[in-house]
């Protein structure tokens, strides 16, 4: 197994071609619809990277960013779980400041294979390790 990655989409096509893609792989994938849903998922099991749209139902992608990077402020960045985002919003300034937001990498969608692909074996290069991090989402 290369390493663990949690889909956060509301779009369950989205959720297919990501999973699809990546288990074909060798990661394992799991998928989730918003951002409450990622929390718990991350709370039962801890993933190396989020991939994850920003206009998610009820909390949505900015509020995941801000609550993932403030939980596992504590952890050296290189244990962190990476985030990637991937949404249709083109516009320069939003991708900076989900970059700001603590988002680790950014692509607009429609996205290539290939491209996303890469992207989430850089993320996981990052870490430096082969399981993703431990710390507690508890409260």
């Amino acid at each position: 197994m290369k390493g663990k990655v949690l889909i956060v989409d509301d779009d369950v096509n989205a959720q297919i071609i990501a999973e699809t893609l990546l288990q074909t792989l060798g990661w394992q994938v799991r998928s989730v619809s918003d951002g409450t849903e990622a929390i718990d998922a991350l709370r039962r099991d801890p993933a190396n990277v989020v991939v994850m749209e920003l206009a998610l139902p009820g909390m949505n992608g900015w509020e995941l960013i801000r609550h993932l990077r403030g939980r596992f402020q504590p952890l050296p960045l290189s244990l962190q779980p990476r985030i990637l985002v991937v949404s249709a919003e083109s516009d320069p300034a939003t991708e900076a400041f989900a970059l700001r937001l603590g988002a680790d990498a950014y692509l607009k969608k429609p996205v290539v294979p290939a491209q996303f692909v890469k992207q989430v074996e850089d993320l996981l290069s990052l870490q430096h390790v082969s399981s993703p991090p431990a710390a507690s989402l508890t409260a």
